[in-house]
Formats: C-alpha cells, sequence, structure tokens
C-alpha cells in the first residue's frame, strides 16, 4: 500500500498523517487531486472513499469538485462503492461560509443514498458551524472524534438546511431550542440526541474511521436499506425560499 496524504499550506487536522491505498488500481479521480481545498483517499478494501475538506466552509473549487464526484457516483462511474465519507479536517474554528452552489449540492448529498446503493458519512474532527454543520446533517450519518464541537448558532433566515434537518430527526420544537439559544453541543451530548451515530477516540486519525467503516461494512445491505428508507420517509430539505403568491381578488 503506497499513497501518501499530501500537505498544504493551511492547518488541518491530517496534515502530519498518511494513510496508504492498495497499489496497482486505477484512478478515475483525478479531478478532485487537482482542487487545492481537497483531498482525497481511496480505501478500497473496503470499498469506501474518504474526502478531507482542508478549511472551514465551501468554496467554490470544493463545492465544483464534490459536485462531480457525487455525479460521477449516481451515474454509476464507482459501481463498488459502499461508503463515502467526508472529513472535516480543519482546525479553526472560523465562520463556515458557503459559495454559490452550495444548497445544490448539500441536497445532491442529501439525494445520494436514493441514486446509488452509498452511505454518505460526515466525519466531524474538531468544530462543526453553520455551512459546515449544514452540510453534515445532510448525510446519512455523522461520526465525531470525541473532543468535537457543534454550533447551532445561526440565522434561521441563512439556516433553513440546518433548521430543516434538525426538524425532520428532533421535532419542530427540539430543533428551534437549539438553535434559538446558540447551543454549542458535545460529542457526547450529540450521541445521546442520535445526530451522531459513534465517537471516534482522539489520535486515532484515519485508522479511527476506518475501523469505524470496517465494522459498518458488515451490515452494509441493513444499514443501506434503512437509511434509504429514512430518505424516502423525509426527502430532502427544500431550501429554495419560494415566491409569494399573487394576490387573488375575489
Amino acid at each position: 500500500m503506497n499513497a501518501v496524504v499530501s500537505t498544504n499550506g493551511g492547518a488541518s487536522a491530517i496534515a502530519d498523517e498518511t494513510f496508504v491505498a492498495p497499489a496497482g488500481f486505477s484512478d478515475p479521480l483525478d479531478f478532485i487531486r487537482r482542487r487545492s481545498s481537497l483531498e482525497i483517499h481511496r480505501m478500497d478494501d473496503v470499498d469506501t472513499i474518504l474526502v478531507s475538506k482542508l478549511a472551514c466552509g465551501f468554496d467554490r473549487d470544493s463545492i465544483e469538485g464534490l459536485t462531480l464526484l457525487l455525479g460521477k457516483i449516481s451515474e454509476g462511474h464507482l459501481p463498488n462503492l459502499k461508503y463515502l465519507v467526508f472529513d472535516f479536517a480543519h482546525c479553526d474554528e472560523a465562520p463556515a461560509v458557503a459559495a454559490d452552489g452550495f444548497d445544490e449540492l448539500a441536497s445532491a448529498t442529501a439525494r445520494l443514498i436514493l441514486d446509488a446503493p452509498v452511505i454518505s458519512l460526515a466525519w466531524a474532527r474538531t468544530y462543526l458551524n453553520g455551512a459546515d454543520l449544514d452540510f453534515a446533517l445532510s448525510c446519512s450519518m455523522i461520526v465525531a472524534d470525541r473532543h468535537a464541537r457543534f454550533c447551532f448558532e445561526a440565522d434561521f433566515a441563512s439556516a433553513i438546511g440546518v433548521y430543516g434537518s434538525l426538524a425532520q430527526k428532533l421535532g419542530f420544537v427540539k430543533a428551534e431550542r437549539l438553535m434559538e439559544n446558540g447551543e454549542i453541543l458535545t460529542a457526547e451530548q450529540m450521541l445521546e440526541l442520535c445526530l451522531v451515530k459513534h465517537i471516534v477516540e482522539n489520535g486515532e486519525g484515519l485508522e479511527g474511521a476506518e475501523s469505524y467503516v470496517r465494522q459498518c461494512g458488515r451490515r452494509h445491505n441493513a444499514s443501506y436499506s434503512m437509511f434509504r428508507a429514512q430518505r424516502i420517509s423525509a426527502p430532502p430539505v427544500r431550501r429554495q425560499v419560494p415566491a409569494p403568491s399573487a394576490s387573488r381578488r375575489v
């Protein structure tokens, strides 16, 4: 196994980690490798792709790269894929904002379980807020490092995705309380709310995430059927605010 994670100028949680992927495979994902904001790791032995996002939020480069990746998966270009892991590898706590196209990307991520037998998994390493939290909630499930934190402070008008996802999972009242109070929850608290599926112990890094995916792989078909049924019963959040209808005169 001999693929080394490259490093970039910005700080990230994977700067000093090395991950090895099986030698001798063809790689149709070079378009991701050309993106400065993303790094991709193939785990072919567990039918998984892990994409590391190295900075808070979603710039145009990361949105375009992830949109292309989701399109390739939905169109069947990666037929053996079972898990798609989004690694939030940033280390800072800056506000996570998003460029144009983010709403479409988050919706496509939520629909992925309907378009392909692939389970999307968000991996929270440190601090998630804003667009990062919105995107994570669009995935089939979230895993988190034990020291990760989740900030629900947001303006309702600009956080339709977060509010809608929380309302689907927890109910409207609980969603409103979390956001109105600007709650910052630990990984343990998120686990108690069933918003986080699994906690990765500190220091385990990519090996911890791979270990969990390997455990999940033993029950992939059952998990896929469950997450697909959940998405059918709770469709992706409608992010576009409908235009007001013209008033009718009686």
